[in-house]
């Protein structure tokens, strides 16, 4: 995927493609109190948002079942017989709402504050004179590709 994703975006000057990006932030803890990790297998920065991409490599077959709720039910056959795997759509989610929050919390150092008669300006627009990724677009895309 890394190899694909390099050939298709390297020469865009305006589009940014990172690879295994690791992110840890002890204010997002997980749930046993060990600081919050976030790894995200392919991320895609352009002007207008982001894409999260989670790729999967699978020998035999997949099947979604849907769970009624979205994240729907994954498995794979391994060996012979159908055994539960994590849904990469909730993985990629999950993914998503972490570097929201992590960006959010770093936009004044990430992009700096308005000048001042801008401020004004995008306070009366946006309703903050802050800049940030609370709206910013993340798309997310799950790629599932066979070993052959």
């Amino acid at each position: 995927m890394a190899h694909y994703l390099q050939r298709a975006f390297a020469q865009k000057a305006d589009i940014q493609v990172l690879h295994n990006v690791r992110l840890e932030d002890r204010k997002q803890p997980e749930h046993a109190g060990s600081p919050g990790v976030c790894q995200i297998d392919h991320l895609i920065l352009h002007r207008w948002g982001l894409f999260i991409i989670e790729s999967k490599s699978v020998i035999e077959e997949i099947r979604v079942r849907s769970d009624g709720s979205g994240g729907d039910e994954w498995t794979r056959t391994y060996a012979g017989r159908e055994v539960g795997m994590a849904s990469p759509i909730q993985q990629a989610r999950r993914q998503g709402q972490f570097l929201r929050t992590y960006l959010e919390r770093h936009r004044e150092t990430l992009l700096g504050r308005e000048r001042l008669g801008l401020r004004t300006l995008a306070k009366v627009v946006r309703g903050t004179d802050q800049r940030g990724f609370a709206s910013a677009s993340i798309q997310l895309i799950v790629a599932v590709s066979d070993l052959y």
